[in-house]
């Protein structure tokens, strides 16, 4: 093993989300090559990790200080700012991956976030679209998609009352469609997960097309129970509780792709979905609305267009749910030769 000291940083899981998720999936692929640390940000503190809530100052810097090389994922603008700064001061290379770029900012916030960037001593971005909205040092960018692939044996099983409903739908011949929100947030006024439109969607097909049913699992509803609370009763409303399970569940979603049929991303902006990759990457069918660009083998609709889901979601089920041909995709192998070069080659740099 390499004696050199990564700090990674960024929310750790449970609860399960994209960047969460990576993180895990990296700590799996590099353990074996650096000794690896943690900084939490997650909302549920967790006794096994240093979490950013404790406001423990000294620690923080004391396990920034031990560190070779600060790895930064977090989904907080200032925080991701705050631990590049903290970095900079103590002499500490640096990379971020920047998991999500808006397509419009105000040029002034622009120009503060492009300051505190110049700071990273690389920086990963997880499409191109990124490097077209914020203007960053050439020389220290690489693209990389924020998939990488799951250790399939490692991921909890899903709840047993869900793996019943799977199946008793399955023993019907139901065909199985499966969506996710990390939280019930809005964009633009707008749900931003889509929710919305799968419910609106699954009320249509189920008169046009009764064999279609929905799963939609939403990680986390502290702060918008509320909203949870309202698509609920829609459900029961539009009699949908046979066709459409919404449920709030810290669960393997990679785990919840591989029972189902059709993976579905109806979010009005993005950045590269991990659960796309995983969708990919098992083979299933993944429809997705066209917000920002999609991998290859992804089956798109118009953004926020009902009619068009509803639509692509029939094509899909009438041919037959073939499988998609990830031949392409890269080995793990592959990905932790990327990984191990950017950071030994960050590491060398003076």
């Amino acid at each position: 093993m390499n004696n050199k000291k990564i700090l990674l940083i960024g929310p750790l899981p449970p609860p399960s989300g994209g960047i969460s998720i990576h993180i895990n999936r990296l700590y799996e692929l590099l353990k074996n090559d650096y000794t690896i640390e943690f900084i939490d940000e997650a909302g549920s503190v967790k006794a096994d990790y240093f979490n950013i809530r404790s406001f423990n100052v000294l620690k923080y810097f004391k396990k920034v200080q031990q560190s070779n090389l600060v790895f930064i994922h977090s989904g907080s603008h200032l925080l991701r700012f705050f631990h590049l700064v903290a970095a900079w001061v103590m002499f500490k290379k640096s990379i971020v991956t920047i998991h999500a770029y808006p397509a419009v900012k105000k040029k002034t916030i622009r120009f503060f976030e492009e300051f505190f960037y110049a700071k990273a001593t690389a920086i990963i971005a997880v499409n191109s679209s990124i490097l077209t909205r914020i203007t960053l040092p050439e020389k220290k960018c690489f693209i990389k998609n924020a998939f990488l692939p799951p250790v399939m044996e490692t991921e909890p099983e899903l709840p047993v009352v869900l793996k019943e409903w799977i199946s008793a739908k399955k023993s019907k011949g139901k065909i199985i469609v499966c969506a996710n929100a990390w939280q019930l947030e809005l964009f633009n006024n707008e749900d931003l997960y889509g929710l919305d439109l799968c419910i609106e969607a699954a009320d249509k097909l189920r008169k046009e097309n009764p064999s279609i049913v929905f799963i939609f699992n939403v990680v986390s509803i502290d702060k918008f129970k509320e909203q949870y609370t309202k698509f609920s009763a829609q459900i029961k409303e539009k009699g949908l509780e046979e066709d459409f399970l919404l449920i709030n569940e810290k669960l393997s979603f990679v785990k919840l792709i591989q029972l189902a049929d059709i993976v579905l991303r109806p979010t009005n902006t993005d950045g590269d979905a991990l659960t796309i990759r995983e969708a990919l990457f098992l083979g299933k069918p993944i429809l997705a609305s066209d917000v920002v660009e999609r991998p290859s083998g992804t089956i798109l609709f118009k953004s926020r267009d009902v009619g068009d889901m509803e639509l692509k979601l029939k094509e899909i089920a009438t041919a037959g749910l073939n499988k998609i041909n990830n031949s392409e995709n890269e080995t793990r192998d592959s990905f932790r030769e990327f990984y191990k070069r950017v950071i030994d080659n960050t590491l060398q740099k003076n």
